[in-house]
């Protein structure tokens, strides 16, 4: 059976949305709270913790591809990639309780334990967050239904990190009362039911489009069809050059809020602003992208995004109000790049197919999600190299010239990446209906004896 292109019922958009909220859960409480969690919770020394979440992005570096390589390769009565989302799920959501509770049950052992039961959580969320990605590639190959299902997933994306930002700190006093390491595992147990029924409920609401190929494709075939997709390649290269330069905003605007605003706290109101504004812009862009293109979109948002980090280095605000209302713009910018970025990568499919003879989603979304993790560890590298080299000292005042080194950080950096990204953007092969002729003219192919 070939994949018939085809628009997709509003259910099925939304079920494929609640996966991210459930992945979303497990990651922004990684993001934000598994740090302070081993090291003022379970008691490791910083450069411990910090070597752990070091060894896991080799370790993802390994796994995203290879799990790439593998998700293609499946075969089952529930699809290649469905299947994950009902048999991996309830591991991942183990793994992910595993990492709170080992290091408390074992406290001769913390190290370990917590090493392990990274490592282990780790893979289990590569294990289904590859396949999931990989999914809205296998559902439709309309352009349009693409970006449907890319403003769904970011919708749902956005709930999980509020939901996972303000209920995980709150929770885990309420939990724990007096016990702070009890109320962290059980807040743990709590996300991970919530996560593994947004999981089902994609597992149950989507199907993939048409039968898989009767034979697994070679290791080398895929390798071949890497070689010949310019446009996976141009976009690679775009999505980690934007992802740094908001990772170091999103990393660094905390030592803007505390030094140069003078309000430690303002952070968090910000990323709540921008957060929100994003999630109110997502439907919008993909509105605009539906009347021109998901390219388009893409150099809007960054445009926004370059707009936003230049007003706040130029006007060096400092006033709480200007401060939130720019956080806002930067959010509604970065919903159409996150937008577009996971609209256009299912187009990069087809594309291979076109000049190779080979489909392999699997191997593309691997190395997609290996880039979004390494961009974020290169950016938060960075901001930690850029500091030192500025010479600044934490919780001290800082002297001027410490203060004008962490504005251009914070502002030109992400300012310079967007411009760079725009600048990639213009060689994306993809731009117009060239994904729409390129669709008709693979059918055209399959259809001709």
């Amino acid at each position: 059976m070939t994949r018939k292109t085809t628009g997709l019922p509003i259910g099925t958009v939304v079920g494929y949305g609640a996966g991210d909220f459930g992945l979303n859960l497990f990651y922004t409480t990684l993001n934000l709270y598994l740090l302070y969690y081993y090291t003022d919770v379970v008691g490791l020394s910083p450069a411990v913790a910090g070597t752990i979440f070091m060894a896991a992005l080799l370790w993802d570096a390994v796994t995203d591809p290879v799990m790439g390589l593998i998700a293609s390769r499946t075969r089952s009565r529930h699809g290649q990639y469905r299947v994950y989302f009902l048999f991996a799920a309830p591991l991942l959501c183990l793994a992910f309780v595993a990492m709170f509770v080992a290091p408390l049950a074992w406290p001769a052992y913390a190290v370990s334990a917590s090493a392990i039961t990274h490592l282990l959580f780790r893979t289990a969320y590569t294990v289904v967050a590859v396949p999931y990605s990989a999914l809205s590639a296998a559902m439709t190959r309309d352009s349009a239904a693409r970006t449907s299902l890319s403003a769904s997933r970011m919708q749902f994306a956005t709930l999980a990190a509020v939901t996972a930002a303000f209920m995980t700190p709150w929770l885990a006093g309420f939990l724990g009362d007096q016990n702070l390491a009890s109320g962290y595992a059980q807040t743990a147990v709590i996300l991970a039911i919530l996560a593994e029924l947004a999981l089902l409920t994609t597992f149950f609401k989507v199907r993939e489009q048409g039968a898989p190929a009767p034979a697994a494709l070679p290791i080398t075939t895929s390798f071949r069809l890497l070689r010949h997709n310019r446009a996976l390649w141009v976009l690679f290269a775009a999505a980690v050059c934007n992802l740094i330069g908001t990772t170091v905003f999103m990393k660094s605007i905390v030592y803007y809020a505390r030094y140069v605003i003078g309000d430690a706290s303002a952070v968090r109101d910000a990323l709540t602003v921008f957060t929100i504004a994003a999630a109110c812009a997502v439907l919008a862009w993909a509105k605009v992208a539906q009347l021109s293109s998901k390219s388009t979109v893409l150099l809007l948002g960054l445009g926004v995004n370059i707009a936003a980090y230049l007003s706040f280095f130029m006007l060096r605000v400092e006033a709480f109000e200007a401060f939130l209302a720019l956080a806002a713009l930067a959010g509604v910018g970065t919903a159409a790049t996150v937008v577009a970025f996971w609209a256009l990568l299912p187009d990069t499919v087809e594309y291979g197919e076109l000049k190779s003879g080979i489909r392999d989603e699997g191997i593309i979304f691997g190395l997609y999600q290996f880039a979004q993790k390494a961009a974020s560890g290169v950016g938060v590298g960075l901001v930690g190299f850029i500091l030192s080299a500025i010479g600044y000292v934490a919780n001290t005042e800082q002297p001027p010239e410490v203060l004008d080194g962490i504005t251009r950080m914070n502002f030109l950096i992400p300012t310079l990446s967007a411009i760079v990204t725009s600048v990639l953007i213009w060689f994306y092969p993809l731009r117009g209906n060239r994904h729409d002729m390129i669709v008709k003219e693979l059918e055209n192919r399959r259809t001709q004896p």
